[in-house]
């Protein structure tokens, strides 16, 4: 099966012409996924943010899929139907929790009651819940990483690994928790950055960028999320960035 390459909707919200435009340009580069973002297409939508249907016409007129949803908690809670069946109608079955900001271990912990829940409902209609990392579940807590706690706690959560957070200064090698949750990671978020966390070109950063997207194919990750902040003046960087992810996973 092909690899999918997709773009992140959090990161098209500063282009230039709104969200309609940076489909446009993200499809002339090559993407064929939007990730989607509850925080564009909220439930009493503004002038800057798109309803359910304008995000439909959208995807449909540049004729894009979706790779997954970026959804938090209340969107399960208040409007599981709608996202649900955005997700199922173009082409998506994974549905990422995006953040959460516990302090605590005892916090953290307390989440998995309600992704148990979560995932209980997702599995009847063909859905998987996911989780995407900050650099919040990359801290230590108790001889572990939160994030560790979090998948170990729960066996049928899966991962999405952000490349960028992990940092050399963390301490953790992205590879090698790539291949310990084999099977489990449902997608990777692309991206590279120097040790300090600032955006350098893919490839040539701190994080194990090349390294961890050639593990993630070998362990048979086939979906692939550029998160790099699309305006005019970056596209071009964006562009450089695209050709080289696609070098790597056809």
């Amino acid at each position: 099966m092909a690899n999918t390459l997709g773009f992140q909707l959090y990161t098209l919200k500063q282009f230039e012409g709104g969200y309609e435009a940076a489909f446009e340009a993200v499809k002339e580069m090559g993407v064929t996924h939007i990730e989607a973002w509850c925080g564009a297409v909220p439930s009493d939508p503004g002038s800057e943010a798109m309803s359910m249907n304008d995000m439909r016409a959208a995807l449909d007129r540049n004729g894009l899929k979706l790779a997954c949803g970026h959804l938090a908690i209340v969107d399960f809670d208040e409007r599981y139907e709608e996202w649900r069946d955005l997700l199922l109608d173009y082409g998506s079955k994974h549905w990422v929790v995006p953040f959460a900001k516990p302090e605590t271990l005892d916090e953290w912990l307390a989440l998995l009651p309600k992704f148990e829940e979560m995932n209980d409902r997702m599995k009847g209609d063909g859905l998987k819940l996911g989780y995407h990392n900050h650099h919040m579940e990359l801290e230590m807590m108790e001889g572990k990483y939160v994030f560790e706690h979090l998948l170990d706690g729960m066996p049928e959560l899966n991962a999405q690994f952000h490349i960028a957070q992990f940092l050399p200064k963390r301490g953790i090698d992205l590879p090698s928790w790539i291949k310990k949750y084999e099977g489990r990671v449902c997608s990777l978020h692309v991206n590279d950055a120097d040790a300090e966390g600032n955006y350098v070109p893919l490839g040539s950063g701190a994080c194990k960028c090349e390294e961890s997207i050639k593990t993630a194919l070998d362990t048979g990750v086939d979906t692939y999320i550029v998160e790099i902040m699309l305006t005019s003046e970056t596209s071009e960087n964006i562009k450089r960035d695209i050709d080289y992810l696609q070098g790597l996973i056809g």
